[in-house]
C-alpha cells in the first residue's frame, strides 16, 4: 500500500474488507455498480479543481460512466477536506430523487461528525443496496458483471 496508509487513520484495514463485502453484496443483487473513491487531501494539481470537478474527474476515469445501463454510482471522499460527494450516472439520476440521496447522506453525515466512518459508509451502502435492488434488480438470466474493478480506489 506504500503512501496509502493514512487510511488506516480513518478505516481499519479489517473494516475497509468489510466495506468492499458490503459494496460486492450490493452488486449481487442488483445492476447498479457502486465504487468508491477515497482521498486524504487533495494533492497540489488537484488543487486546480473544485472538490465536485475533482468528483467527476474520478467518476469518469474510474470508469462509472461507462456501465451498459449507466447505473454507476461513485462515493468520493476527501476526509482531511472533510468532503464528500455522491455522483450517479443518468440512469440512477433519472428514477432516484434527490430525497432519496439527501436521505442517505444524512446517516454518512451523522456518523461521519462523530468519526465513525465505516459505520457511515456501511449505511451509505446499504441504503443504496436497498434502492437499487428495488429500482435497478438483477433481471432473470442475465448475467450480472462486474462491471467497474475496483470498487475501493485509494488515492
Amino acid at each position: 500500500m506504500g503512501n496509502k496508509q493514512w487510511i488506516n487513520n480513518y478505516i481499519p484495514e479489517d473494516e475497509l474488507k468489510e466495506i468492499q463485502r458490503a459494496l460486492d453484496d450490493v452488486e449481487k443483487n442488483t445492476s447498479g455498480e457502486i465504487i468508491m473513491s477515497l482521498r486524504s487531501k487533495k494533492t497540489l494539481l488537484e488543487k486546480l479543481y473544485s472538490h465536485h470537478e475533482l468528483a467527476l474527474k474520478d467518476f469518469d476515469t474510474l470508469g462509472a460512466a461507462n456501465t451498459r445501463e449507466r447505473t454507476g454510482i461513485m462515493i468520493f471522499i476527501i476526509f482531511e477536506e472533510r468532503y464528500y460527494d455522491i455522483i450517479a450516472d443518468e440512469g440512477i439520476y433519472a428514477k432516484i430523487s434527490d430525497d432519496v440521496w439527501n436521505k442517505m447522506e444524512k446517516t454518512l453525515k451523522e456518523e461521519f461528525r462523530k468519526q465513525n466512518y465505516s459505520a457511515g459508509i456501511l449505511a451509505l451502502v446499504k441504503s443504496m443496496g436497498d434502492v437499487l435492488s428495488r429500482e435497478f434488480p438483477t433481471r432473470a438470466g442475465a448475467v450480472n458483471d462486474d462491471e467497474i474493478d475496483r470498487e475501493i480506489v485509494i488515492n
